[in-house]
């Protein structure tokens, strides 16, 4: 990924609610998706403090799919 709005953008081609999305999460948001980076960006910084297993990858598929459990589980989102 170039830039985080790439990045975003990413995310919300797999999980915004529109025809070609694979995985629509109910009543996503772009403000949804960038309140979730927060939560991952400070995951990503504490490191091994308390997220051993968290590593940024460029914003891969692993990048996303973690972005996609902090909609569903921190932000109390569900699939469509």
């Amino acid at each position: 990924m170039n830039s985080l709005k790439d990045f975003v953008d990413y995310i919300w081609s797999f999980y915004g609610e529109h025809d070609e999305t694979l995985y629509p999460i109910k009543g996503l948001t772009l403000d949804h998706i960038f309140q979730a980076w927060d939560i991952y960006k400070t995951r990503l910084e504490k490191g091994d403090l308390e997220y051993v297993h968290y590593s940024w990858g460029g914003g891969d598929s692993l990048d996303r799919e973690r972005m996609r459990d902090i909609l569903l589980y921190d932000l109390k989102l569900e699939y469509a």
